[in-house]
């Protein structure tokens, strides 16, 4: 842990690594979720959450005319989600930056040859030769502590993607942890050029809310 000249604490990369290595070894959606909420509420939410991907990644099919073609999980952990989006796109590469979340989802998803798995941080991405026509970001970039590299990230992925299913917290009952950063959606539409929300929801479980925002980048609004 370092300090900053402001008295802020910060954490290192190797201390945010070894925290995803610890939670990897959690038992089923508390490697991904909260291990204080009781299981059935991290079950509940999920279902919830997949719902609200679902609805979205339909209304970017009802937007462009046809499903999908290729689409970007980032940060798909254990692959709980990553089901829901392939049933809506041609293909989907899924990103996760710890080896053993990797692992799991690709056993998780062994059923689904189209989709694809690769190691990366997704404050480490670059932008796609071809840009994706959807992209599904749930509750990671609450993760990039740094703002600089949060507004890397977001420059990045407004130029990877046609679409972006956006899911944060943005208010917490019980006070988040140093890994974790509350931000509003307007924070992140700030920083992801060329972004309008079309669509707007809000997930709600035990106190907590998160805002489940779909977002058209680069002036995808106006199809």
């Amino acid at each position: 842990m370092n300090t900053t000249a402001g008295g802020i604490e910060t954490v290192t990369e190797d201390e945010i690594s070894g925290e995803w290595r610890e939670r990897a070894r959690r038992d089923g959606l508390r490697r991904v979720m909260r291990a204080s909420q009781p299981d059935s509420l991290n079950a509940g939410v999920t279902e919830r959450t997949r719902a609200v991907v679902s609805g979205q990644l339909a209304l970017v099919a009802d937007r462009l005319g046809r499903r999908p073609r290729r689409a970007l999980e980032i940060g798909c952990g254990i692959g709980r989600l990553t089901p829901t989006i392939a049933a809506h796109a041609e293909r989907v590469h899924a990103i996760d930056m710890t080896p053993a979340m990797v692992d799991q989802a690709r056993a998780t998803c062994a059923h689904l040859p189209a989709v694809e798995f690769e190691c990366v941080r997704a404050d480490r991405m670059s932008p796609p030769r071809e840009r994706y026509d959807a992209a599904v970001c749930v509750w990671v970039l609450m993760h990039v502590l740094d703002e600089r590299r949060l507004a890397e990230s977001c420059r990045v992925i407004a130029a990877s993607t046609r679409y972006l299913t956006l899911i944060e917290y943005e208010h917490a009952s019980v006070p988040v942890s140093r890994w974790s950063r509350l931000r509003t959606l307007e924070d992140y539409v700030r920083l992801l050029p060329g972004a309008e929300v079309v669509d707007e929801q809000v997930i709600d479980y035990g106190g907590d809310h998160s805002f489940a925002a779909l977002i058209a980048l680069g002036g995808q609004a106006a199809r």
